[in-house]
């Protein structure tokens, strides 16, 4: 029987902390990728452009972008593939004894450790039986069957057809990501089959490409993310979370930037600046300062000044004035002040009381107000009638006016009768869709 999907975004959620293995345990099965430099992705289309240059070993520097069709996982310096050294049987049971019944969770985590390190495809199935108590979202469940897949491949995915917990997406993830080339060319055959949970392979294999070649696997996205906007943008802040974790903020800036997939480097961008603004506020607006009057870079602005203002609103304030007028500031003083009002709902009303008549005074009077409308609609509704533009006071008066209405409904219908708003602005009020 197949097995049930996956919620959406159990991957992105529940399942990213198996692949540290890649970088703490397996540090060879990372390093020993070959990343991706232009990735250049369009329409229906992806393609790769050539390696722009040979990884530098001599400097630990390595080309962020590279050559997709350079994927091979057996000549990669993949520390799965060559293990310190094959357990015996009796090795195997006693340090699975080890680490199901000590007491010491440090002893158990050396078990556990010594057993990946003697991982084999050919003990894995004796291996994976001292792990079967466990459950399968623990870390040393995931890891064993990243581990294992790498190893093992089709072998090790297969298993996971009839065993009763979820272990094929970690599996695959492993073969994906030592042999890409091989994994995807039976992922292809295997998409016809039943008795599989495709699911579980489709994460898997995003997992897996993105450690390979962040680009592969933005090509996978487009191949096989279908056209859900929401599942397109999990798929893609997983491939930008491994730009992100193996290079400086600079570089995987440039890499977001050159996809040419416009939804692709939106939803990266959108992932980058929540990262950067966390980690260093300044590079963030820099970088979003650099991208303001650019196609699509009014979204960067609002994201970042959205997440800084959370931080340090009034940083995020002058910052959004000392840009050239445009629309990305515009829309960034509507994203800082709806931060700022759940922050200090009275610093930025004061603060908008001394603004003068502006497109970005407007703005932050229509995020203001639909972040305090949760608390209190009507005095939301007071914020958003001082705002100029007629259109965007509209607006702002029906998103209050609504939350008045599910919340208040006499009061409101009392307030609306009185409004002064357009016939078709009060039937969108009083609509509950």
């Amino acid at each position: 029987m197949p097995k049930a999907p996956l919620v959406h975004g159990f991957w992105t959620c529940a399942t990213i902390a198996a692949f540290v293995l890649g970088s703490h345990y397996f540090p060879g099965a990372i390093t020993g990728r070959q990343d991706v430099a232009n990735t250049s992705i369009s329409g229906g289309s992806a393609k790769s452009t050539a390696l722009r240059g040979e990884r530098n070993s001599g400097t630990g520097q390595t080309p962020l972008h590279g050559n997709s069709s350079a994927l091979s996982g057996p000549e990669k310096g993949n520390l799965l593939r060559h293990p310190v050294g094959a357990l015996t049987a009796q090795e195997i049971l006693a340090l699975g004894k080890t680490f199901k019944a000590n007491s010491n969770p440090i002893e158990r985590r050396l078990a556990f450790s010594r057993l990946l390190e003697g991982l084999t495809s050919e003990n894995g199935l004796l291996i994976r039986a001292q792990i079967e108590h466990l459950s399968e979202n623990s870390s040393e469940f995931r890891e064993f069957h990243y581990a294992w897949g790498a190893l093992a491949g089709e072998a090790a995915v297969l298993h996971g057809k009839d065993t009763a917990k979820q272990d094929m997406a970690s599996t695959f993830a492993g073969w994906a990501s030592a042999d890409p080339t091989a994994a995807m060319t039976w992922y292809e055959g295997a998409r016809k089959l039943e008795g599989l949970d495709h699911n579980s392979l489709k994460w898997g294999a995003l997992f897996g490409l993105a450690h390979a070649n962040p680009g592969t696997a933005l090509e996978f996205v487009l191949r096989r993310g279908g056209q859900d906007k929401n599942t397109l943008k999990r798929m893609t802040h997983v491939v930008t979370s491994e730009v992100l974790r193996g290079s400086p903020p600079a570089e995987a800036a440039a890499w977001v930037e050159a996809i040419a997939d416009d939804r692709l480097r939106a939803f990266s961008r959108e992932h980058l600046a929540g990262k950067f603004v966390k980690d260093d506020p300044e590079f963030a607006a820099e970088w979003a300062a650099a991208l303001n009057e650019q196609p699509g870079g009014e979204r960067v602005v609002a994201q970042v000044s959205r997440d800084w203002a959370n931080r340090d609103p009034q940083a995020t304030i002058q910052w959004l004035e000392s840009l050239p007028t445009s629309e990305g500031r515009t829309e960034g003083f509507g994203s800082a002040f709806r931060s700022w009002a759940s922050r200090d709902p009275q610093a930025a009303g004061n603060y908008l009381n001394d603004m003068p008549r502006s497109p970005e005074r407007d703005s932050a009077l229509g995020g203001f107000a639909s972040r305090i409308m949760h608390e209190d609609p009507v005095t939301a509704i007071s914020w958003a009638e001082a705002i100029a533009d007629p259109g965007h006071r509209e607006e702002a008066l029906i998103k209050a006016g609504r939350h008045y209405f599910r919340h208040q409904n006499q009061a409101a219908a009392e307030w609306l009768t009185g409004s002064g708003l357009s016939e078709e602005a009060q039937q969108r009020i009083r609509s509950r869709d």
